[in-house]
Formats: C-alpha cells, sequence, structure tokens
C-alpha cells in the first residue's frame, strides 16, 4: 500500500484556478471531479492520502467520496495562516489568539484529523533564498501548536528558511512540509524531536525534468534549489531524519497519483537507496497521517478484492 503524505484536493496540476472554479459548478460536478481525483490514487495502489487544505469548504463531501472509493483520506478541514501572509489558497487567516481559538475549536468541532500551518511563504523561482516571511511570531505560533495538542490533534506546518523551520522543530511540530533553504542545525533539531520532513521535490523536479516553457527563464534558479534539497535530504537521511513521502500533488505540472512516484524518483536521486525509500515512504507515511493497524488491513483487504 502506498502513502501520500502531502497533495492539494482542489489544484490539478494544470490550471488551477480555473480548476477550483469548476469545483463550484454544481454539487453532481464537484462530487464527480472529487471522485477522479481519489481514483486517480487508488489505480496506482495509493490508498493513503493527506490533504494539505484549502479554503473551498469541500471536506464533508470529499470525506464521503473517499469512503465510498475506500480511500484513508485525512484532511485539516481547513488550514490556518497569519493575516496578510501567504496562505490564503489553503486555509483561513487569523490574527490574534482569540481567532486562533474560536479556529482551533471550529476544526476541533468538525473532526479535522489534524492542524495545518501555513508558516512561512513560499521560495521565489526567480531569486536564490529568496523566502517569503514568517508570519506568526514565536509565542503566537507556540501558542497554536500547544492549543493543537490539547485538543490532540498533530500538526502539519507549512515551512520553509531556516527560521521557518527551526520555529516549527524548536515547538515540537508532527510534521514540516517543504522546508527549503534549510541548515545543519534544523535537520539536528528535526531529529531530536522526532519530527517527520516531507521535503517536497516534485513541483522543482517535474520542472526541471520537462520541456516546460512557462518557467523557462528561471529554470537555472530552480535547479540550484532544487539540488540543495536533494543535498539536504541525503544529509538528513544519513542523520536520521524521519523522511516521508509527500509530492505536493495539484502544484504545477505535479499530477494526482503520479505525482507520488514523480517523488520517489527525485528522493532516490537524492540517495536515498530504492528499497530502503519503499520501507521509509510506508513506516513514515504511516506515522504521518496516524493509520491505525485496523486501517491498514482493511485497505489491504481492499487491494486483495480489487486485483
Amino acid at each position: 500500500m502506498f502513502i501520500e503524505t502531502h497533495m492539494h484536493l482542489t489544484l490539478d496540476g494544470i490550471d488551477s484556478k480555473k480548476y477550483r472554479n469548476s469545483l463550484n459548478i454544481d454539487s453532481k460536478t464537484t462530487e464527480n471531479m472529487l471522485r477522479k481525483v481519489f481514483e486517480s490514487y487508488k489505480s496506482r495502489g495509493i490508498f493513503a492520502i493527506r490533504d494539505g487544505g484549502d479554503n473551498l469548504g469541500l471536506y464533508e463531501l470529499a470525506r464521503s467520496v473517499a469512503d465510498e472509493e475506500g480511500l484513508i483520506y485525512r484532511t485539516p478541514i481547513y488550514g490556518i495562516y497569519k493575516k496578510g501572509y501567504y496562505g490564503s489558497m489553503i486555509g483561513k487567516p487569523v490574527e490574534g489568539l482569540d481567532e486562533i481559538n474560536k479556529h482551533l475549536d471550529d476544526l476541533a468541532f468538525k473532526k479535522a484529523d489534524f492542524i495545518k500551518i501555513v508558516l512561512s511563504g513560499m521560495i521565489s523561482f526567480k531569486e536564490y533564498g529568496k523566502v517569503g516571511g514568517v508570519g506568526f511570531n514565536k509565542n503566537e505560533f507556540e501558542y497554536l501548536v500547544k492549543k493543537a495538542q490539547d485538543l490532540s490533534l498533530p500538526v502539519m506546518v507549512h515551512a520553509n528558511s531556516f527560521q521557518g523551520v527551526q520555529m516549527a522543530a524548536e515547538a515540537g511540530v508532527d510534521t514540516i512540509e517543504h522546508g527549503y533553504y534549510l541548515s545543519d542545525e534544523n535537520l539536528c533539531a528535526m531529529k531530536e524531536k522526532n519530527i517527520i520532513w516531507v521535503p517536497t521535490l516534485a513541483p522543482l523536479g517535474n520542472i526541471l525534468y520537462s520541456n516546460d516553457k512557462r518557467y523557462k527563464k528561471e529554470k537555472n534558479v530552480i535547479r540550484r534549489i532544487f539540488e540543495q534539497q536533494c543535498k539536504m535530504i541525503k544529509s538528513g537521511y544519513d542523520m536520521g531524519v524521519k523522511i516521508a513521502v509527500g509530492s505536493d500533488a495539484g502544484s504545477y505540472r505535479v499530477y494526482h497519483g503520479s505525482g507520488f512516484f514523480d517523488e520517489l524518483i527525485y528522493l532516490n536521486k537524492s540517495g536515498i537507496g530504492k528499497e530502503e525509500l519503499m520501507r521509509i515512504a510506508y513506516k513514515n507515511g504511516v506515522s504521518a497521517l496516524r493509520i491505525s493497524q485496523k486501517e491498514i488491513g482493511a485497505a489491504e483487504d481492499r487491494i486483495i478484492d480489487e486485483s
């Protein structure tokens, strides 16, 4: 059983603005579109997926369709980001502890599987080393993480840059997503806190290893970022940092289902052997999604029944 630890149900890897508009046409269209996405995973033997969050409120329908398709589906309902910073497509903005409390209580009521926090911005494809700023201050972020933990909800954090990754690691989150421009100090902190790192190479790799014209002028910078990320992945793996396979499917040129295997290829290029890669993909995927033995057994039975 394969496990995709980072995907976006409301993005399609081609023209996400158009795709998201189509999701709002009517309920039947939305259901059919979601089912098609889930089938793209199931047909490839991927029976467990974790969504990175959206702001369209499709979680109830998505859970229903995933259940009908026999998939293990984890959703944060929506992500949380600091007002005025990156994150509008992923979730809802908050400002101040009162709003943080309100949204976390809402997510607990709606039975979120985990809390998704957008801590930093995106990496720039035009300027090496440039990253969108960290939104939450240390006190706000640590309060968010502690409140989530008090609600017994794991914490998934979008973080890039030394500052963003270090804040996430020191707060003891469960998974760090992306993690571009991190350092050996960041890796040590992740190992010490037993944090799973989902480095998402596919969005950059799929641009580099294609004839993509959209980012033709930026390819040299993208290549430099990609190679540095590969280097840090190997360092982290050698150090004992837990690494999980998440492709960021739905991002430009990263397609649902196939993106998982693209990510495997790039992690292998980073220096993780194939057998070991498959082992950690499963083991750390189970941990990242908190999949129970009962769920694993049911998924394996479905795989046998449908083979």
